[in-house]
């Protein structure tokens, strides 16, 4: 479909006289679900492979992200269709995606607009763009995991940018940019000396100072201002998959009034000869570079130094390799001087396997006045080891989560202060080199040692290994106690139980599919997942430490080391292909999802900045639209209405908007028998089953017939002009039921299908007859009803809203069974909850299949 200019679009809209007809409005709602499903799908392609599983060139990427922003241009259109053009913002936020997405794919970069400084301790990897790599993963160690790191802040990208533009910088930039493939080292050279002397010459813009004087004041005023800052390089793609290990400089024990010298230098350092150099020797593609740059407060640590997450000479054999000095650790990165070295089990009690201890006669401090220095270290202290078994313990056991969070080996750069406090500098992938190799058979002989608690259960939706101890979240509470670093075990996925994600090891569920919503967090967070095991929360124990191999879907009793260290060595190399990094810049502008509570007052499509974050919400919207019901004026003589006659009084209209009627249909009046309609069917024929539908009168008390009198005391769900009686629209698998019972509403949404990714069910109820107290007591009984069943569910007053989605068809007749009994069985219950209490004797007498009682307990 050739995409129409926006003012296009509009001005057709301005033309449009009637209003849609109910085909046209739920065809275009169809529409928009299949297209929801589509795009949702491809991401889930795209984050598939990222496993390392299949190969993929830089053809397949443009060939995806082009079918992709078909896809998502149609979901914007058709929301705005059947919104009538409440949500024309939405077409703003995929303007501005799709735009950043073309830059990445041809290898250009855009500084994103942002602030001008970043507090180090609101940082976390999404921000990478803002903050660069090396600061966004420092935050995200502080955030994410509770580790203890530097105070400071971070000058982001954009200032940066601001910097560049406030003084003309960018005409001799690029001309070093255009050379950087050229072999005329003495041009280049020339241009990177005129360059590094106008950055030096440069004012930093007053607004830019403004802001780096008011981040200082406030440490300033935390009594930090006596010690100096280090004042650090996070370019771009400084500490990913290329590490830029000391191609930008860092500068040490800077004074509060030198912080904006020393910011120059960093950024001159981003075109440094020997950075060039490195950028050309690894064929990186040209691309505008940005350096953000962190300011942390300097330690004067006791010992400080490096290690690595597995050896890299040994990479098969649980090892960690831990250098360290007396000091600051610059003799240990910079290689200037003698060290400690220890191999170290990466298994408890972590073993020392061999150690040299160096003859440290020098370590780095403080000046007194600005930098750092070398000084001889006390003849006490130079053969004594930097590190006791406690320390190397705690570095270990670190070393393990950072590795395990960040799904790859790691080059840890750490302290250790005077209170004995271990503080992480940096931490990158580290760089593996060697012949990423080991023996298969080795580890198949270990997972023989472990029980097997689940296998082929389920469908893997992301792969991996992750390990830890089981816990099970059914509710809220569950969710906010959730330990970091556990197996998060579910009955559904939820988009919003996704926020756990990036603090989970792995992810296993009861119901959900792999092209679900936290399916697609889990892929970009890395997090091992399988889904729709239909028992998980039965079989797991929970506090029992297990293995999830979600390669080969097995979940093991015991923690698997030699699994975990097998598929890190397994994926290392094809993480450094060209074309995986691209779909991994990609995927963060794809399938990152900020959208994930409806209630939010960010949940506008002013807020969307990703292609699932539209997805979610033209959904979000989509469902309340025809929630919301249909105008009078919509039901003329040419919707083809007609009334279903059953033998309870429903008085229900049937409009069929293609397949939900059987052939030959004829008359205003037609019976159950001639619906072909599969979920209408599923849930009349539940509706005049004995003893469903119940239509003995209910004695209401005075206090409820006085809130009787008073109108529609619950408000409607509906618009002013909605038609007012009972409404379903149907075609073969898909059904939009609005009843009007009394005083209280029924929405039911429902497709129902053998294609288990398109099954879905909304479920809206609403008001009664009562005061709020008791309606609300009977929302709170359909909510604990739904939450048992494995619905989503939000309540508020007397409205519930529940889903459920992504199931196969035999679990989707049950639920519709299942709501079919609780139309009949609520439609008077809140005149009988005149107590609390009664909302759990009603509840056990439905999960009884009790026959309704019309008298309540407390009565």
């Amino acid at each position: 479909m050739a995409l129409l200019d926006l003012n296009q679009i509009i001005s057709g809209w301005h033309k449009k006289k009637r209003p849609f007809s109910i085909q046209e409005l739920f065809r275009k709602f169809q529409e928009l679900l299949n297209n929801n499903g589509r795009a949702l799908e491809l991401i889930a392609d795209m984050g598939e492979k990222m496993s390392g599983d299949y190969l993929f060139d830089k053809h397949y990427i443009e060939s995806v992200v082009m079918e992709l922003e078909d896809v998502i241009y149609r979901i914007v259109y058709d929301l705005n269709v059947i919104t009538n053009k409440k949500h024309l913002k939405l077409f703003d936020a995929f303007e501005e995606a799709k735009k950043e997405i073309h830059e990445e794919l041809n290898s250009r970069f855009t500084v994103p607009k942002g602030d001008y400084i970043y507090p180090l301790d609101s940082l976390h990897k999404e921000l990478s763009d803002y903050v660069g790599e090396k600061m966004a993963t420092l935050g995200e160690l502080q955030t994410k995991l509770g580790l203890s790191v530097p105070k400071g802040f971070v000058i982001s990208t954009y200032s940066y940018k601001r910097f560049v533009e406030h003084n003309r910088l960018q005409e001799w930039i690029d001309p070093i940019l255009d050379m950087e493939s050229t072999l005329d080292m003495e041009t280049v050279a020339q241009k990177v000396q005129d360059l590094n002397r106008r950055i030096f010459q440069a004012e930093i813009p007053p607004d830019l100072e403004k802001a780096v004087r008011k981040a200082l004041d406030k440490f300033n005023r935390k009594g930090l201002s006596e010690t100096g800052w280090a004042v650090r390089s996070s370019a771009l793609g400084e500490d990913s998959q290329l590490s830029y290990a000391g191609q930008y400089l860092t500068v040490l024990n800077v004074a509060s009034s030198d912080i904006t010298e020393a910011y120059k230098k960093v950024v001159a350092s981003l075109f440094s000869q020997q950075a060039i150099d490195y950028r050309r020797n690894r064929r990186v593609q040209r691309k505008e570079p940005a350096m953000a740059v962190g300011c942390t407060h300097m330690l004067d640590p006791v010992t400080s130094g490096v290690i690595y997450s597995t050896n890299p000479n040994q990479i098969s054999q649980e090892q960690m390799v831990i250098s360290a000095c007396w000091g600051m650790g610059k003799l240990v990165v910079e290689g200037e001087g003698k060290s400690d070295s220890y191999i170290v089990s990466k298994k408890p009690p972590y073993d020392v396997i061999s150690r040299h201890i160096g003859k440290k006669d020098l370590s780095y401090g403080l000046d007194n006045k600005d930098g750092v220095v070398l000084k001889t270290v006390s003849h006490e202290l130079q053969d004594k080891p930097c590190l006791d078994p406690a320390a190397l313990s705690l570095l270990v056991q670190t070393a393990s989560r950072i590795e395990s969070y960040m799904k790859s080996f790691q080059d840890i750069e750490w302290s250790i202060d005077r209170e004995g406090q271990l503080i992480i500098l940096q931490a990158r992938p580290l760089q593996v080199r060697c012949n990423l190799s080991y023996d298969k058979s080795q580890t198949g002989q270990a997972v023989k040692n472990y029980p097997v608690l689940m296998k082929d259960m389920g469908v893997v939706a992301s792969r991996g290994i992750g390990t830890g101890k089981v816990f099970i979240v059914e509710t809220e509470e569950d969710a906010e106690r959730f330990p970091h670093g556990s197996v998060l075990v579910l009955r559904h996925t939820s988009p919003n139980m996704s926020r756990l994600i990036p603090f989970a090891s792995a992810v296993v569920t009861d119901i959900g599919s792999v092209a679900g919503h936290m399916a697609t967090i889990s892929r970009e967070f890395r997090v091992p997942t399988i889904v729709d095991t239909q028992q998980a929360t039965k079989i797991l124990p929970v506090g029992q430490e297990v293995t999830v191999d979600a390669e080969e879907n097995v979940i093991y009793q015991g923690i698997i080391k030699e699994l975990i260290t097998a598929h890190l060595i397994e994926k290392t190399p094809y993480e450094e292909s060209h074309e995986f990094r691209l779909l991994s810049r990609l995927l963060k502008k794809i399938s990152t999802l900020h959208m994930i509570d409806p209630q939010s007052s960010e949940f506008s499509a002013g807020h969307c900045r990703t292609y699932h974050d539209m997805i979610r919400f033209a959904h979000e919207m989509a469902v309340r639209r025809v929630a919301e019901g249909i105008s009078p004026r919509q039901l003329d003589k040419g919707s083809g209405s007609r009334r279903l006659k059953l033998p309870v009084p429903l008085d229900l209209i049937i409009v069929d908007i293609g397949g939900g009627l059987k052939d030959g249909t004829l008359g205003q009046v037609i019976h159950p028998d001639q619906l072909q309609c599969d979920p209408l069917r599923h849930i009349v024929d539940v509706l005049v089953a004995p003893g469903v539908w119940q239509s003995q009168p209910i004695s209401l008390d005075i206090k409820g017939l006085m809130s009787s009198f008073i109108g529609n005391p619950g408000g409607t769900p509906f618009s002013s002009d909605s038609f007012k009686g009972n409404l379903a629209i149907v075609s073969k698998e898909y059904l939009n039921l609005s009843l009007r019972l009394g005083y209280h509403f029924n929405m039911i949404d429902v497709t129902l299908s053998d294609d288990t990714e398109r099954n879905y069910i909304y479920f809206r109820f609403f008001g009664g007859v009562t005061e709020i107290t008791r309606r609300s007591r009977r929302a709170k009984f359909l909510a604990q009803i739904m939450t048992k069943n494995d619905f989503a569910v939000e309540s508020k007053g007397d409205l519930v809203i529940a889903r459920i989605k992504k199931v196969t068809r035999q679990t989707m007749e049950e639920k519709l069974y299942l709501i079919g009994r609780l139309i009949g069985f609520t439609r008077q219950l809140d005149v009988l909850l005149r107590t609390d209490g009664d909302v759990g004797f009603f509840e056990e007498q439905f999960f009884k299949n009790e026959d309704f009682i019309t008298t309540s307990p407390s009565a």
